[in-house]
């Protein structure tokens, strides 16, 4: 029976990628995997001084590295106790924070690293962190008020799952990524400053706050769910991860069904209540079939507006992570 279920999921993911392709107005071309048991889980990437940032939602480190995504030092974000750490780093899913999203923001005469937890559980992953660039510096700070504005903003039902996975910065604005799991994808707006001021301790709420709903491809009738992102310039578009999990329980993994690489032009979501992003996600496919593995992250290394080079992270639930080079380009 299991078999039999794995075959009919493989050929739904093999019939979507056929149906994401039509008509999309970017296409994506991915390198060769490199696997990594060294960065369990990777859940968000940054780039920054010519290094490659990582964090997990396994493991309490900041994680750096080289171009080929060796690990070339780790920085412990949140102390835990010895007893609470396994032999290679990870955390038990009862204690873990859940590091989910992280982007860079300007703080005090650099950038700092911004970290979010998740927010799937209440206390235990509702923590920020803010990791100053020479990383002399972190600020932790709650989460629990700002989530719980999010939450009454989104509308969320009893059934749904609040489940923050992206994270981007954009100059004066700041955009937080809710996946969604039986229930909307959907993204906020902050303004970057209030971000800032919260993680501070300076306030409490912000302001400024949009929230705005988006609609994904499907595959098998499963909606692909957002995972992550960063922000383009040139385009002056978020570019985003999303992946599709075939699962019938909100608390149980799914078959892994496929990912996308997408762009979401900013003026977009200014004029749009309601954002169709089907056409602007590229399915991740090799020789023509979708790579079953889950995108968690993006990050961009040169751009220009028909062309966009970068690096991907995928975290297919086995304590490893898989990262893919990549370019995205635009469908003439």
């Amino acid at each position: 029976m299991l078999k039999k279920l794995a075959m009919m999921l493989l050929f739904a993911a093999m019939i979507g990628q056929a149906q994401a392709r039509t008509g999309h107005k970017y296409v994506l071309e991915l390198g060769d995997p490199v696997h990594s048991e060294k960065v369990p889980a990777a859940s968000s990437l940054v780039t920054l001084g010519g290094s490659i940032f990582a964090v997990s939602d396994m493991s309490p480190f900041l994680y750096k590295l080289d171009q080929q995504f060796n690990v070339d030092s780790l920085t412990t974000i949140k102390q835990f106790p010895a007893e609470s750490l396994k032999e290679n780093g990870t955390l038990d899913s009862s204690v873990k924070p859940d590091y989910e999203s992280m982007a860079l923001i300007p703080f005090e005469e650099g950038k700092a690293f911004l970290v979010l937890g998740s927010g799937s559980k209440a206390m235990v992953r509702e923590w920020g962190y803010l990791i100053s660039q020479d990383h002399s510096k972190i600020i932790e700070r709650s989460l629990s008020p700002l989530y719980s504005q999010l939450h009454s903003a989104g509308n969320f039902t009893e059934k749904q799952k609040f489940n923050i996975e992206g994270l981007a910065v954009a100059g004066e604005f700041t955009y937080i990524l809710n996946r969604g799991n039986f229930g909307d994808n959907l993204i906020y707006q902050l303004k970057t400053d209030e971000v800032l001021q919260y993680m501070l301790g300076e306030r409490e709420q912000v302001e400024h706050l949009v929230v705005k709903k988006v609609i994904l491809p499907k595959m098998h009738g499963f909606e692909a769910g957002l995972s992550g992102a960063t922000y383009s310039a040139k385009l002056d578009s978020l570019v985003f991860t999303a992946s599709i999990e075939a699962s019938s329980n909100i608390n149980k993994k799914g078959y892994i069904l496929g990912s996308f690489v997408g762009v979401l032009p900013m003026v977009k979501f200014s004029t749009e209540n309601e954002i169709d992003l089907t056409f602007y996600s590229a399915i991740m496919q090799k020789d023509g079939k979708a790579v079953l593995a889950k995108a968690e992250s993006v990050m961009i290394s040169e751009e220009s507006e028909d062309v966009i080079k970068g690096a991907l992270v995928c975290d297919n639930d086995d304590g490893t992570s898989e990262f893919f080079n990549f370019v995205l380009k635009r469908n003439q």
